[in-house]
């Protein structure tokens, strides 16, 4: 790019230097023909010859000066072409089709090593460089549409069998009128950029490897206490299964105002001394125990000397340790339900969430890309959702819990139905499916202590997510030896699409056996029509009968939401959650064509209007990857009826049309022609 400026410049000084020169030509002439108008009144045939005369040596000088010119352009493309061609960027301009009209010799012999380039059908060079046309489409859609500089980077299969990493930059010419005409660009090989960041990922996996060695709390932080790393033993202090979760997190998530102030000054002044510092800190970890952590800070300097971390390390003291190990072995022998109380459950699960929160709200403060900001605001809003319905199941489960008096019975299928709601944002999470199922002859209600069957089925529901690997589950209740007083109860969940090694019963967790043990039953798993986890137990119920699956919460349906406006997505979510459906957001056409390759729906709802790829290119897309006669269902949403064209819509497969504003009775009505 900065050749192409400098040629520029160097013609324009040219072309003002010609322009100069035939201005003073130009001049002469007019004084030559002058002079000779006055010599031809004394005598005339002097001043014809003097005129004539003139005329030859401006044409002279004119031929000459045009010489000139030529020889000094032809010295200059010279140079600058070699200056091009001997440049370690590919350079190239190209046609509004993408066709390569010229390309130095670096991007020449940049293309003869990618085989798998996509061509035109004459086999001549296109751009953007790529081997997917549909990646070419959505570049060039975009650079013609926005007019502004377009990058890209992507990874090519090379004539060694080695791959390749290109980086690409292109923009539009225009001519004086702010027309486009064409497109100029730049190609970079990155390769060697790109093994220096495996390099460096591998050097982070090492640090990993080490700091997870140590069975003490291994942490680095910068000057202001927020954690930069930190490995699994101090992941355990704070409550969350994995270190990532505490990058980005500061010491005020973890300790009241007055212990991180302290902290702080502690690390301000091993920044200012540079000397080791050692401290107790008490703490309560994520189980709920009272520690007394044995804390040293060291730092480190950067490249130039100057502070620029705290490397520290955690460990519970000596006489502390001691102190723990007594007490817990008093529990135990006390009373073994101490360890399973619906308190430290309680804790348990409220605690992770300092952890995810307080990182994802850092992250949103960094400086992100407009499309990670996106990202991080909806794992923000994901994480607030899970953590309003957490609290208010566990509050639930409190009040049960302090209850003077349990009910004698209780609804199974309401009770069951609510914590599949709970978990629905853990499952979209790893792209599974989670359907609720329940027979018909099963009594509305049966007799029990509803919070241990709570209890129970939480932990049912979490160990199932957790062994099963397949995609597509199913939660429900079974009754067998069902007689006038009692029944055998079953609560499962099974995974139908179970493949390969079969899970073992030592994955299930201490507290899930422990609390089906408290209620008297018995777990169990089989392998018949998928593979089943679940648990039994024997208990009276009333008569009424508790009607079909219908009815309940607990059956999801999938449906993927494209629209690119945050409120009128948040709004639309809102109403579709409601009526009882699990919803995935998305907000372009290529966010639905990767939606739609990771997982499947049972509907599909979508804006026409959207960046990157518009609602019709997204459906032909869908509809020309599907295979055999299922089809998933299209509905599409406008606020113009410009876009409303029927013969467009028969055409590209999309069932039904709604106009924007979209009445819920309306949608609900449309939705559950498809789904119900």
């Amino acid at each position: 790019m900065c050749v192409s400026k400098i040629i520029t410049v160097k013609n324009s000084d040219s072309f003002v230097m010609r322009r100069i020169i035939y201005y003073i030509l130009f001049a002469l002439s007019l004084v030559a023909t002058f002079s000779a108008g006055i010599l031809y009144n004394y005598n005339p045939a002097a001043s014809l010859v003097c005129l004539i005369g003139v005329i030859i040596v401006l044409i002279l000088i004119m031929y000459g000066v045009r010489r000139v010119m030529e020889r000094h352009v032809s010295e200059n493309r010279e140079f600058y072409s070699a200056i091009i061609n001997n440049s370690d960027v590919g350079l190239y301009r190209a046609d509004l089709s993408g066709k390569c009209i010229y390309a130095n010799d670096y991007f020449k012999n940049l293309v003869k090593t990618l085989p798998n380039l996509y061509k035109n059908d004459d086999q001549s060079i296109i751009v953007p460089l790529c081997e997917d046309s549909l990646k070419r489409k959505v570049f060039l859609k975009s650079l013609l549409g926005g007019g502004k500089i377009q990058e890209s980077e992507s990874c090519f299969s090379a004539n060694d069998g080695k791959n390749l990493y290109l980086a690409e930059t292109a923009k539009l010419v225009c001519d004086s009128g702010g027309k486009a005409v064409g497109i100029v660009g730049a190609v970079k090989n990155i390769s060697d950029v790109k093994t220096i960041e495996k390099e460096l990922a591998l050097e982070k996996n090492y640090l990993t490897a080490v700091m997870d060695l140590f069975s003490e709390g291994v942490f680095i932080e910068d000057l202001e206490g927020t954690f930069l790393k930190v490995n699994r033993s101090f992941a355990d202090y704070a409550g969350v299964n994995n270190p990532e979760l505490c990058v980005g997190s500061n010491v005020h998530n973890y300790f009241t105002h007055r212990i991180s102030s302290v902290i702080l000054d502690n690390i301000s002044t091993v920044a200012q001394t540079g000397e080791d510092s050692h401290f107790v800190l008490p703490m309560e970890d994520s189980h709920g125990r009272k520690l007394d952590l044995s804390v040293k800070h060291s730092l480190f300097r950067n490249h130039k000397g100057e502070p620029a971390a705290i490397i520290g390390s955690a460990r519970e003291s000596a006489d502390a340790e001691a102190n723990r190990i007594d007490d817990t072995r008093r529990s135990v022998n006390n009373s073994c339900d101490v360890s399973y109380s619906l308190n430290n459950l309680c804790h348990e699960l409220r605690t992770p969430f300092v952890g995810i929160i307080g990182s994802i709200k850092a992250l949103a403060k960094e400086e992100l890309p407009e499309r990670a900001k996106s990202y991080a605001a909806k794992a923000l809003k994901s994480a607030e959702r899970f953590k309003d319905a957490l609290n208010y199941f566990l509050h639930d489960f409190s009040h049960e819990e302090s209850s003077d008096k349990e009910l004698p019975f209780f609804n199974s299928n309401i009770v069951f139905s609510k914590i599949l709601d709970m978990y629905i944002p853990a499952v979209e999470l790893e792209n599974k499916k989670i359907e609720f199922f329940t027979e018909n002859k099963i009594p509305k209600n049966i007799s029990g202590n509803r919070r241990e069957f709570l209890q129970a089925i939480f932990c049912l529901v979490g160990n199932g997510i957790s062994v099963l690997q397949g995609t597509k589950l199913v939660a429900g209740i079974e009754v067998q030896n069902l007689t006038e007083n009692d029944a055998e109860f079953h609560f499962f969940i099974r995974d139908i699409s179970y493949e390969g090694i079969k899970p073992h019963s030592s994955q299930l967790s201490d507290v899930f056996i422990e609390t089906v043990r408290k209620l008297g039953g018995e777990i169990y798993c089989n392998s018949e029509d998928g593979f089943t986890i679940g648990f039994k137990v024997i208990t009276g119920f009333s008569s009424e009968k508790a009607g079909s699956v219908d009815s309940f919460s607990g059956v999801k349906k999938y449906v993927l939401l494209a629209e690119d406006d945050i409120s009128s997505q948040f709004m639309m979510r809102k109403k579709l959650e409601k009526s009882g459906y699990a919803v995935r957001t998305a907000t372009t056409g290529l966010e639905v064509l990767s939606c739609l390759k990771d997982s499947s729906y049972d509907l599909v709802l979508m804006d026409v209007q959207m960046p990157e790829m518009n609602g019709f290119e997204a459906i032909k897309t869908i509809r020309a990857e599907e295979k055999g006669d299922v089809k998933i269902p299209i509905v599409v949403m406008s606020a113009y009826d410009a876009d409303i064209d029927t013969k467009q819509m028969s055409l590209l497969g999309i069932n039904e049309f709604v106009s924007k504003p979209i009445r819920t009775e309306i949608l609900e009505k449309i939705i559950s022609k498809y789904l119900n």
